[in-house]
């Protein structure tokens, strides 16, 4: 189940990732490649960061211009085979958490009952409760994070629409779909 999370969020930062706009990831290249220039290696990442600011809104600008040759905001392209397998991991992890729960949950009740019988010591029940305990932080938190990408995503094709790109409606409804699949898993979890 851990691998699935785990995949699911590499999955949704490379959706966040190719969401994004261009002008930002290009400043930041050049920022970063006019630190290296200037003898700055050190200095790259912060050049980095200011480069994709002023990148962004020279991208905005520049975009505003290039809205009437229908130039491209975000590359849907590249998003689509992202977004399916986002989708298909997040299928996956939807469909294993409601059983999960409950094989974790009936493990924690026979171990309760196994502990008032004397058959199971407590520093045994308290360590096999702590790893239970842990796979449920660490799954919540997964979803969570998730669910904050797929809204990133969301919010870059709708940035992308506002600024007068065409064809993404399909993409922003099916983010948002992600979005709400990530944040009904987590609700499906109690942390104990």
């Amino acid at each position: 189940m851990m691998r699935q999370a785990n995949a699911l969020d590499r999955m949704s930062r490379d959706l966040v990732r190719k969401t994004t706009m261009k002008g930002a990831a290009i400043g930041a290249v050049a920022g970063c490649g006019l630190a290296v220039v200037g003898g700055a290696k050190s200095k790259c990442a912060q050049a980095a960061l200011v480069g994709g600011v002023i990148g962004g809104v020279a991208g905005n600008a520049a975009g505003k211009d290039q809205v009437k040759k229908r130039v491209e905001i975000v590359e849907l392209s590249r998003v689509l085979p992202s977004l399916r397998e986002t989708k298909e991991q997040m299928a996956l992890v939807s469909q294993d958490v409601p059983s999960l729960i409950a094989q974790q949950d009936a493990e924690i009740a026979s171990m309760q009952t196994q502990l008032a019988a004397g058959t199971l010591d407590q520093t045994s029940y308290d360590a096999r409760l702590a790893e239970i305990r842990s796979v449920r932080s660490d799954l919540a938190q997964a979803l969570s994070l998730s669910a904050r990408q797929a809204k990133q995503a969301k919010e870059a094709l709708l940035a992308a629409k506002a600024q007068g790109q065409t064809g993404v409606d399909w993409y922003i409804a099916e983010t948002n779909k992600l979005e709400v699949e990530a944040v009904s898993a987590r609700a499906q979890i109690s942390l104990l």
